[in-house]
Protein backbone atom coordinates (compact mmCIF):
# COMPACT_ATOMS: atom_id res chain seq x y z
CA UNK A 1 0.00 0.00 0.00
CA UNK A 2 1.18 3.51 -0.78
CA UNK A 3 3.02 2.95 -4.07
CA UNK A 4 1.75 3.68 -7.58
CA UNK A 5 0.60 0.07 -8.01
CA UNK A 6 0.24 -3.02 -5.83
CA UNK A 7 2.97 -5.63 -6.28
CA UNK A 8 1.73 -9.24 -5.93
CA UNK A 9 4.10 -12.23 -5.96
CA UNK A 10 2.09 -15.35 -6.91
CA UNK A 11 5.29 -17.21 -7.87
CA UNK A 12 9.03 -16.73 -7.52
CA UNK A 13 9.47 -16.06 -11.25
CA UNK A 14 6.46 -13.81 -11.79
CA UNK A 15 5.37 -10.58 -10.12
CA UNK A 16 2.05 -8.88 -10.92
CA UNK A 17 1.29 -5.15 -10.77
CA UNK A 18 -2.28 -4.02 -10.11
CA UNK A 19 -3.59 -0.45 -10.16
CA UNK A 20 -6.89 1.37 -10.49
CA UNK A 21 -7.98 4.96 -11.02
CA UNK A 22 -11.35 6.64 -10.54
CA UNK A 23 -12.54 9.58 -12.66
CA UNK A 24 -15.56 11.56 -11.47
CA UNK A 25 -17.39 14.21 -13.47
CA UNK A 26 -16.95 17.59 -11.79
CA UNK A 27 -13.81 16.44 -9.96
CA UNK A 28 -11.48 14.87 -12.54
CA UNK A 29 -13.10 16.21 -15.70
CA UNK A 30 -15.78 18.60 -16.93
CA UNK A 31 -17.86 17.47 -19.91
CA UNK A 32 -18.05 21.09 -21.02
CA UNK A 33 -14.26 21.15 -21.39
CA UNK A 34 -13.33 17.51 -22.06
CA UNK A 35 -14.78 15.40 -24.92
CA UNK A 36 -15.63 11.76 -24.19
CA UNK A 37 -12.69 10.57 -26.32
CA UNK A 38 -10.33 12.54 -24.07
CA UNK A 39 -11.88 11.05 -20.92
CA UNK A 40 -11.19 7.55 -22.24
CA UNK A 41 -7.61 8.48 -23.15
CA UNK A 42 -7.03 10.07 -19.74
CA UNK A 43 -8.43 7.06 -17.86
CA UNK A 44 -6.01 4.74 -19.63
CA UNK A 45 -3.08 7.18 -19.42
CA UNK A 46 -3.43 7.57 -15.64
CA UNK A 47 -3.27 3.81 -15.08
CA UNK A 48 -0.49 3.25 -17.61
CA UNK A 49 1.54 5.90 -15.81
CA UNK A 50 1.17 4.00 -12.53
CA UNK A 51 2.53 0.84 -14.14
CA UNK A 52 5.33 2.89 -15.74
CA UNK A 53 6.28 4.31 -12.33
CA UNK A 54 6.82 0.75 -11.08
CA UNK A 55 8.94 -0.16 -14.10
CA UNK A 56 6.34 -2.65 -15.35
CA UNK A 57 4.69 -3.88 -18.53
CA UNK A 58 0.92 -3.18 -18.82
CA UNK A 59 -1.14 -6.19 -19.91
CA UNK A 60 -4.90 -6.24 -19.17
CA UNK A 61 -7.60 -3.69 -18.38
CA UNK A 62 -11.18 -3.76 -17.09
CA UNK A 63 -13.50 -0.74 -17.14
CA UNK A 64 -16.48 0.09 -14.91
CA UNK A 65 -18.70 3.01 -15.92
CA UNK A 66 -21.72 4.71 -14.37
CA UNK A 67 -23.66 6.86 -16.84
CA UNK A 68 -26.72 9.14 -16.59
CA UNK A 69 -29.70 7.91 -18.61
CA UNK A 70 -29.38 10.86 -20.99
CA UNK A 71 -25.94 9.69 -22.21
CA UNK A 72 -25.82 9.09 -25.99
CA UNK A 73 -24.39 5.84 -27.33
CA UNK A 74 -22.11 7.89 -29.59
CA UNK A 75 -20.51 9.38 -26.48
CA UNK A 76 -19.78 5.90 -25.11
CA UNK A 77 -18.26 4.91 -28.46
CA UNK A 78 -16.00 7.99 -28.35
CA UNK A 79 -14.92 7.11 -24.81
CA UNK A 80 -13.80 3.65 -25.91
CA UNK A 81 -12.09 5.07 -29.02
CA UNK A 82 -9.93 7.23 -26.75
CA UNK A 83 -9.31 4.44 -24.26
CA UNK A 84 -8.52 1.72 -26.80
CA UNK A 85 -6.41 4.00 -28.99
CA UNK A 86 -3.92 4.34 -26.15
CA UNK A 87 -4.38 0.75 -24.97
CA UNK A 88 -3.44 -0.67 -28.39
CA UNK A 89 -0.31 1.47 -28.49
CA UNK A 90 0.94 -0.36 -25.38
CA UNK A 91 -0.56 -3.77 -26.29
CA UNK A 92 -3.10 -3.70 -23.45
CA UNK A 93 -6.10 -6.04 -23.81
CA UNK A 94 -9.54 -5.05 -22.56
CA UNK A 95 -10.84 -8.11 -20.69
CA UNK A 96 -14.11 -6.93 -19.13
CA UNK A 97 -15.82 -4.53 -16.78
CA UNK A 98 -19.26 -3.33 -15.74
CA UNK A 99 -21.79 -0.63 -16.62
CA UNK A 100 -24.35 0.97 -14.32
CA UNK A 101 -26.81 3.84 -14.29
CA UNK A 102 -25.80 7.00 -12.47
CA UNK A 103 -28.29 9.42 -10.87
CA UNK A 104 -25.82 12.27 -11.25
CA UNK A 105 -22.72 12.53 -13.46
CA UNK A 106 -20.38 10.22 -15.33
CA UNK A 107 -18.06 7.99 -13.28
CA UNK A 108 -15.30 5.80 -14.70
CA UNK A 109 -13.11 3.29 -12.86
CA UNK A 110 -10.31 1.64 -14.80
CA UNK A 111 -8.48 -1.41 -13.43
CA UNK A 112 -5.11 -2.28 -14.99
CA UNK A 113 -2.95 -5.37 -14.54
CA UNK A 114 0.73 -5.47 -15.48
CA UNK A 115 3.81 -7.48 -14.72
CA UNK A 116 7.43 -6.95 -13.80
CA UNK A 117 10.44 -9.22 -13.39
CA UNK A 118 11.48 -10.20 -9.84
CA UNK A 119 13.70 -7.57 -8.18
CA UNK A 120 12.98 -5.05 -10.95
CA UNK A 121 9.94 -3.28 -9.52
CA UNK A 122 10.55 0.29 -8.40
CA UNK A 123 8.75 1.77 -5.39
CA UNK A 124 8.68 5.14 -3.68
CA UNK A 125 10.60 3.94 -0.64
CA UNK A 126 14.16 3.38 -1.92
CA UNK A 127 15.58 6.92 -2.10
CA UNK A 128 18.73 7.51 -0.05
CA UNK A 129 20.73 10.48 1.16
CA UNK A 130 22.80 11.92 -1.68
CA UNK A 131 20.69 10.50 -4.53
CA UNK A 132 20.17 12.81 -7.47
CA UNK A 133 16.58 13.64 -8.47
CA UNK A 134 15.56 13.44 -12.14
CA UNK A 135 12.37 13.92 -14.15
CA UNK A 136 11.67 12.60 -17.66
CA UNK A 137 10.28 15.76 -19.23
CA UNK A 138 8.90 19.30 -18.93
CA UNK A 139 6.49 20.00 -16.07
CA UNK A 140 3.50 22.30 -15.73
CA UNK A 141 2.10 22.07 -19.27
CA UNK A 142 -1.05 20.16 -18.29
CA UNK A 143 -1.80 22.59 -15.47
CA UNK A 144 -1.53 25.56 -17.82
CA UNK A 145 -3.59 23.71 -20.44
CA UNK A 146 -6.42 23.25 -17.95
CA UNK A 147 -6.27 26.94 -17.07
CA UNK A 148 -6.60 27.84 -20.76
CA UNK A 149 -9.62 25.53 -21.13
CA UNK A 150 -11.30 27.05 -18.08
CA UNK A 151 -10.82 30.51 -19.60
CA UNK A 152 -12.58 29.24 -22.77
CA UNK A 153 -9.63 30.14 -24.95
CA UNK A 154 -8.92 28.50 -28.36
CA UNK A 155 -7.90 24.84 -27.97
CA UNK A 156 -5.00 24.73 -30.41
CA UNK A 157 -2.34 25.37 -27.79
CA UNK A 158 0.13 22.50 -27.23
CA UNK A 159 -0.49 23.10 -23.51
CA UNK A 160 -4.14 22.14 -23.94
CA UNK A 161 -3.16 19.00 -25.80
CA UNK A 162 -0.77 18.03 -22.98
CA UNK A 163 -3.73 18.30 -20.61
CA UNK A 164 -6.26 16.48 -22.79
CA UNK A 165 -4.02 13.76 -24.21
CA UNK A 166 -1.06 13.01 -21.90
CA UNK A 167 1.41 10.33 -22.96
CA UNK A 168 2.56 8.00 -20.16
CA UNK A 169 6.27 7.18 -19.92
CA UNK A 170 5.94 3.38 -20.14
CA UNK A 171 9.02 2.85 -22.32
CA UNK A 172 11.14 5.10 -20.13
CA UNK A 173 9.96 3.41 -16.94
CA UNK A 174 10.91 0.01 -18.36
CA UNK A 175 14.36 1.21 -19.36
CA UNK A 176 15.00 2.69 -15.92
CA UNK A 177 13.86 -0.54 -14.25
CA UNK A 178 15.69 -3.02 -16.49
CA UNK A 179 18.94 -1.05 -16.17
CA UNK A 180 18.39 -0.78 -12.40
CA UNK A 181 19.18 2.92 -12.61
CA UNK A 182 16.78 4.25 -9.99
CA UNK A 183 16.51 3.76 -6.26
CA UNK A 184 12.91 5.06 -6.17
CA UNK A 185 10.34 6.34 -8.66
CA UNK A 186 6.90 7.98 -8.74
CA UNK A 187 4.71 9.36 -11.52
CA UNK A 188 3.81 13.05 -11.44
CA UNK A 189 0.03 12.84 -11.49
CA UNK A 190 -0.78 15.33 -8.71
CA UNK A 191 2.10 17.76 -9.26
CA UNK A 192 5.72 17.99 -8.20
CA UNK A 193 4.79 19.51 -4.85
CA UNK A 194 2.60 16.52 -3.88
CA UNK A 195 4.32 13.58 -5.55
CA UNK A 196 7.85 14.46 -4.42
CA UNK A 197 6.44 14.69 -0.91
CA UNK A 198 4.94 11.19 -1.26
CA UNK A 199 8.31 9.77 -2.33
CA UNK A 200 10.18 11.51 0.50
CA UNK A 201 7.68 10.35 3.13
CA UNK A 202 7.87 6.75 1.89
CA UNK A 203 11.69 6.83 1.85
CA UNK A 204 12.13 8.74 5.11
CA UNK A 205 14.22 11.47 3.48
CA UNK A 206 14.15 15.15 2.54
CA UNK A 207 14.87 16.84 -0.79
CA UNK A 208 16.34 20.00 -2.25
CA UNK A 209 14.92 21.20 -5.60
CA UNK A 210 16.53 23.89 -7.77
CA UNK A 211 13.83 25.94 -9.52
CA UNK A 212 16.27 26.98 -12.24
CA UNK A 213 16.72 23.31 -13.25
CA UNK A 214 13.05 22.34 -13.57
CA UNK A 215 12.47 21.62 -17.29
CA UNK A 216 9.88 23.94 -18.83
CA UNK A 217 8.50 23.89 -22.35
CA UNK A 218 8.79 26.94 -24.58
CA UNK A 219 4.98 27.02 -24.79
CA UNK A 220 4.62 27.18 -21.00
CA UNK A 221 7.32 29.85 -20.63
CA UNK A 222 5.61 32.02 -23.26
CA UNK A 223 2.17 31.52 -21.72
CA UNK A 224 3.36 32.26 -18.18
CA UNK A 225 5.04 35.44 -19.41
CA UNK A 226 1.77 36.61 -20.99
CA UNK A 227 -0.06 35.85 -17.74
CA UNK A 228 2.59 37.55 -15.59
CA UNK A 229 3.28 34.38 -13.60
CA UNK A 230 6.35 32.34 -12.74
CA UNK A 231 6.15 29.22 -14.98
CA UNK A 232 7.62 27.13 -12.16
CA UNK A 233 4.42 27.61 -10.17
CA UNK A 234 2.54 25.61 -12.81
CA UNK A 235 5.09 22.81 -12.41
CA UNK A 236 4.96 22.78 -8.60
CA UNK A 237 1.22 23.12 -8.10
CA UNK A 238 -0.41 21.29 -11.01
CA UNK A 239 -0.60 17.63 -11.93
CA UNK A 240 -1.38 15.29 -14.82
CA UNK A 241 1.88 15.78 -16.70
CA UNK A 242 2.43 12.03 -16.07
CA UNK A 243 6.19 12.42 -16.27
CA UNK A 244 8.31 10.19 -14.03
CA UNK A 245 10.34 11.46 -11.08
CA UNK A 246 13.13 9.13 -9.98
CA UNK A 247 16.22 9.11 -7.80
CA UNK A 248 19.67 7.86 -8.83
CA UNK A 249 22.82 7.06 -6.85
CA UNK A 250 25.70 9.45 -7.71
CA UNK A 251 27.76 6.50 -8.97
CA UNK A 252 25.11 5.70 -11.61
CA UNK A 253 24.56 9.24 -12.92
CA UNK A 254 27.21 8.85 -15.63
CA UNK A 255 25.36 5.84 -17.06
CA UNK A 256 22.11 7.77 -17.02
CA UNK A 257 23.73 10.70 -18.82
CA UNK A 258 25.01 8.34 -21.53
CA UNK A 259 21.45 7.15 -22.17
CA UNK A 260 20.31 10.76 -22.21
CA UNK A 261 22.95 11.89 -24.70
CA UNK A 262 22.13 8.96 -27.00
CA UNK A 263 18.47 10.00 -27.05
CA UNK A 264 17.23 6.82 -25.36
CA UNK A 265 16.10 8.36 -22.09
CA UNK A 266 14.98 11.95 -21.51
CA UNK A 267 16.26 12.90 -18.06
CA UNK A 268 16.60 16.27 -16.35
CA UNK A 269 18.38 16.71 -13.02
CA UNK A 270 16.36 18.96 -10.68
CA UNK A 271 17.87 18.39 -7.25
CA UNK A 272 19.07 15.91 -4.67
CA UNK A 273 17.88 13.85 -1.72
CA UNK A 274 18.76 15.32 1.68
CA UNK A 275 18.26 14.39 5.32
CA UNK A 276 14.68 14.05 6.55
CA UNK A 277 15.30 16.66 9.24
CA UNK A 278 15.80 19.32 6.54
CA UNK A 279 12.42 18.58 4.97
CA UNK A 280 11.76 19.54 1.35
CA UNK A 281 13.31 22.82 0.27
CA UNK A 282 13.51 24.88 -2.91
CA UNK A 283 16.43 26.95 -4.16
CA UNK A 284 14.75 29.95 -5.76
CA UNK A 285 15.78 32.09 -8.68
CA UNK A 286 17.45 34.41 -6.16
CA UNK A 287 19.51 31.34 -5.01
CA UNK A 288 17.98 31.48 -1.53
CA UNK A 289 16.79 28.19 -0.02
CA UNK A 290 13.27 28.02 1.40
CA UNK A 291 10.82 25.38 2.60
CA UNK A 292 8.60 24.03 -0.17
CA UNK A 293 5.02 25.14 0.48
CA UNK A 294 3.42 24.01 -2.79
CA UNK A 295 1.53 20.75 -2.33
CA UNK A 296 0.00 20.13 -5.77
CA UNK A 297 -3.51 18.70 -6.09
CA UNK A 298 -5.11 17.13 -3.01
CA UNK A 299 -8.62 15.65 -3.21
CA UNK A 300 -9.61 16.41 0.38
CA UNK A 301 -7.77 19.70 0.92
CA UNK A 302 -9.82 22.52 2.40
Amino acid sequence: MGDDAALVRPAAHRHILITTDLLIEGIDFNLGLSPFRQIGHKAMAANLSDIAAMGGIPRYAAVAMALPGRTRMKSVDLFYEGLMGLAKKYHVRLIGGDTSASPHGVMVALFLIGEVEPKRALTRSGARLGDRIFVTGPLGDANAGLEILKRRKPHRSPLVRRHLYPIPRVKEGRLIATRRLATAMVDLSDGLGSDLRHLCEASGVGARIDLARIPLSAALSAYAKRMGRDPCRYALEGGEDFELLFTVRPSRVHELLRLQSSGRLPAFSIGEITSKRHGITIVGHDRRERKMTARGYEHFAE
